[in-house]
């Protein structure tokens, strides 16, 4: 069965309000899910789906059995000029994260580059729905995580030992869509690998490990995601982790795992760190942003090698995807959908969409 034939389409609007409902069903303040909502359906858009709406049952489970906060009061732990400390009080991830990233711009209003850390929070979707908003503001905005889970080996070993952190750095253009990159530090993130067993494809050599410490194409059988490009994939994992952990006063994802102690939870949970550069302190906007866009026009006009159509920037493929998701609908595998349809059932959410 090809791709296609395992497929839904759904309407953006559509899917955007009944995830609003569910999140609202349990709690979640309307302009909060419609906020959290948003965000989600904007990864699907740009066709990242394993950090998108996929994700809302388990996040709404997570609500209805107690280990995410639908009310997150955010306690400022501290605050300085350039920048401040959270404490996320269990919270959705997006939406700590959505007032954290806030915090971070307001910062860099006055001080030219605003840092927010946060700790006791959750996992808070695709790093680059968080450094994106940046570029709305005429700033570069970054964002990275951790967590409690561990899946990459570090360069040359077979077991896990660090989390598969990724980190997103949004670079607002002119005329041009902005420059987004957001990556693992894995070969591949996790829910990438999520989605080849649900369309039962086979995955590249070089990804992962099985349980024997071989290299597997058989999404079902990783026990191991390998770092990208080897040792700077770990570096950068091992980097991320640091700006999440330690500096918010909690733990490196290894420590959170494998000896969390008796760390209280806020130490053991997710942490994030986002930054905003104010460009306007430090140049014209308008020079800055018209250098970006010769930069993408010209690197556009590079000859494509052998098995490439096309030379592109971090970020272009998203954003084509997401101007013809609007207008045609959102191509989302059935299996997840009927998940979200079930809960909606449950949770007595009308489905709009008309199963195709």
């Amino acid at each position: 069965m090809n791709r296609h034939e395992q497929e839904v389409i759904v309407d953006a609007s559509a899917l955007q309000t009944v995830c609003s409902q569910l999140y609202q069903k349990v709690g979640v303040a309307k302009s909060d899910a419609d906020t959290v909502a948003e965000l989600q359906v904007l990864m699907d858009l740009r066709g990242v789906h394993s950090h998108a709406t996929r994700a809302v049952p388990g996040y709404v489970r997570g609500i209805i059995n107690g280990g995410i906060n639908p009310t997150p009061e955010l306690e400022v732990l501290e605050d300085n000029p350039a920048s401040v400390l959270l404490d996320g009080d269990q919270g959705l991830g997006h939406l700590v994260s959505v007032r954290a990233m806030n915090l971070a711009i307001e910062k860099a209003k006055s001080a030219s580059i605003g840092v927010a850390i946060v700790r006791n929070s959750n996992h808070f979707g695709a790093a680059s729905s968080h450094a994106i908003r940046a570029t709305e503001h005429d700033m570069i905005g970054f964002a990275t995580t951790n967590g409690l889970g561990v899946n990459v080996a570090v360069h040359g070993a077979r077991s896990t030992s660090i989390g598969n952190n990724a980190f997103s750095y949004a670079i607002p253009a002119g005329e041009e869509p902005p420059i987004v990159l957001d990556m693992a530090c894995g070969a591949a993130a996790a829910g990438r690998i999520g989605t080849a067993r649900l369309y039962q494809e086979k995955i590249p050599l070089g990804w992962a490990l099985d349980a024997d410490g071989n290299e597997t194409d058989d999404p079902s059988k990783v026990a191991a995601i390998l770092p990208a490009a080897g040792p700077k994939g770990s570096a950068l994992a091992i980097v991320m982790d640091v700006l999440c952990g330690p500096l918010s006063g909690g733990l490196m994802g290894i420590n959170k795992h494998y000896q969390p102690g008796d760390a209280p939870r806020e130490k053991r949970v997710s942490s994030h760190f986002f930054f905003a550069i104010n460009i306007a302190s430090f140049t014209a906007i308008e020079e800055f942003k018209a250098e970006i866009d010769r930069q993408i026009r010209i690197t556009r006009q590079a000859i494509p090698r052998s098995g490439f159509t096309r030379v592109t920037l971090p970020g272009e493929i998203e954003s084509e995807l997401t101007q013809e998701r609007r207008a045609n609908g959102i191509p989302l595998h059935r299996e997840p959908v009927q998940t979200l349809e079930e809960l909606a059932d449950e949770l007595d959410v009308e489905i709009p969409w008309v199963r195709q």
